[in-house]
C-alpha cells in the first residue's frame, strides 16, 4: 500500500533534522523546503503536525528553526506517519450486508497493520545508516 506524499515529505524533513541532531543547531523550514523540493506551505503544515505530535520542537527568531525533540534512534518512521496521516478511519467502505466487501476490507486492514509494524521497527537512525551505506547516495571523484 502506498503512503500519502505527506508521509514522504515528513520523513524527508525529519531526516534533514536528524542530520543536524548532534550539533543541536535548528534548521529553517525554508531550507528544508528548498533542499528537498517540498512546497513551502505544505511543509509548514507538516512541521506543525510534527511539532504537535512532539517529535520536533521549534525555536523562534532569526536564528531559529526546527530540531528533533529526541534522539533519531528514538523516533520511528511509524511515529512520523502517525503524526501527519489521519488514522483511525478505514479508507475502504465496509458493508455488513456484503460478505465479500467484509473479507476484502479485512485484508486491507491486515496489510495496513503489517505496514505499520514494519515502519515501527525503522528509526531515523536506521534511515541515516542506509544513506551512508548506500553507494548510490555517495559521490566519488
Amino acid at each position: 500500500m502506498q503512503l500519502p506524499i505527506k508521509a514522504h515529505y515528513a520523513t524527508l524533513a525529519m531526516l534533514a533534522l536528524a542530520a543536524r541532531y548532534s550539533s543541536g543547531e535548528p534548521l529553517q523550514a525554508r531550507l528544508i523546503a528548498r533542499q528537498h523540493e517540498i512546497p513551502s506551505q505544505f511543509l509548514g503544515q507538516i512541521l506543525q503536525q510534527l511539532r504537535t505530535a512532539g517529535v520536533i520542537s521549534s525555536i523562534r527568531g532569526s536564528s531559529g528553526g526546527f530540531r528533533l525533540s529526541r534522539a533519531p534512534d528514538e523516533i520511528s518512521v511509524a511515529a512520523i506517519v502517525d503524526a501527519v496521516c489521519a488514522s483511525g478511519s478505514s479508507e475502504f467502505g465496509e458493508s455488513d450486508s456484503d460478505p465479500l466487501a467484509h473479507v476484502v476490507s479485512g485484508v486491507w486492514r491486515e496489510l495496513s497493520e503489517l505496514q505499520m509494524q514494519f515502519l515501527e521497527r525503522l528509526s531515523l537512525s536506521d534511515l541515516t545508516g542506509r544513506l551512508t551505506a548506500d553507494p548510490a547516495g555517495m559521490f566519488f571523484i
